[in-house]
């Protein structure tokens, strides 16, 4: 029992010292970026963060604070000075596209290989959305002297 005691003891003093060693390594980076900064050193230290620190809490949600619900009647809410006309209806721009490029394809070329080579990406869906958009029944369809069309890809994935 003496054996677990002391052990405990000499374990907490073992935490104290770090946690001791810690705050003095934390004063003097402090002190440090307080020179870098040229801020003079008998300012307090700003709070919670600010000093380039951060601040652990335990036992309370990060940032959160505990409001009681409201229970009193409810209370009307006032629509926004701002508000903008039924009549105009609002519509996202419409999205700028490049000319398409032609490619022409060569010895050896597959509509994945092109597909890798210019989306970055030879998945199934890419590769038939070429192939819709060429006129092409099949991806396997491509011949060699033939030309491609290459749209953005932005716009072959709409069509």
């Amino acid at each position: 029992m003496t054996r677990g005691l002391l052990g405990l003891l000499i374990l907490s003093g073992l935490c104290l010292l770090a946690a001791n060693w810690q705050e003095n390594l934390r004063s003097q980076a402090l002190k440090t970026r307080r020179l870098e900064r040229g801020i003079p050193s008998h300012e307090e230290p700003q709070v919670n963060g600010e000093d380039g620190w951060s601040t652990l809490v335990l036992g309370t949600p990060s940032g959160a604070t505990s409001i009681a619900p409201d229970k009193s009647a409810p209370k009307e809410v006032e629509p926004p000075a701002t508000k903008v006309p039924a009549s105009i209806p609002i519509q996202p721009p419409a999205p700028e596209f490049k000319v398409d490029r032609k490619l022409v394809i060569a010895p050896g070329d597959s509509l994945s290989r092109i597909c890798e080579q210019h989306y970055g990406t030879s998945r199934l869906e890419v590769l038939e959305a070429l192939a819709r958009y060429n006129g092409l029944r099949s991806a396997n369809q491509i011949r060699t002297g033939a030309t491609l069309l290459l749209p953005d890809r932005d716009r072959l994935l709409i069509e």
